[in-house]
């Protein structure tokens, strides 16, 4: 027996907890700017996956380390091992951005490397969609 004491709630109706949809400023990446306008879902998630593989993961201290890729770490060394190389890519990607709780998974990574330039292409199965991402 506790000191204080306990109070338990019935409720015959179920809790129902909306989940809001992911709400972004659109990114334009043609123009390279932020257009102010606010989108949500699949455009909304677009923004965030440029910029989460595009930011240098441990560099900024502005952002989180758990926020941005590790892909450049990639730059300036030789792969002979092309399963090696694209494994690696996989990871860090993966590693980027599963840590939005809006992205299920990412598939069908394809690395092709010419001379020094990678390039690279996926899909990314969120809620709201599937994303066609090439960097």
């Amino acid at each position: 027996m506790g000191y204080l004491p306990s109070i338990v709630a019935e409720t015959k109706e179920p809790i129902i907890i909306e989940e809001k949809k992911y709400k972004d400023f659109y990114f334009d990446e043609t123009t390279g700017t932020f257009t102010g306008q606010v989108v949500e879902g699949v455009s909304a998630l677009k923004g965030w996956i440029y910029f989460a593989l595009r930011i240098a993961r441990y560099r900024y201290p502005i952002y989180s380390w758990k926020y941005g890729s590790e892909i450049e770490t990639l730059i300036g060394k030789s792969f002979d091992d092309e399963d090696y190389l694209l494994s690696e890519t996989k990871r860090f990607i993966e590693d980027a951005l599963l840590i939005n709780p809006h992205i299920k998974s990412v598939e069908d990574v394809v690395v092709n490397k010419q001379e020094e330039k990678l390039n690279i292409s996926c899909t990314v199965n969120t809620k709201y969609g599937d994303i066609y991402v090439k960097i």
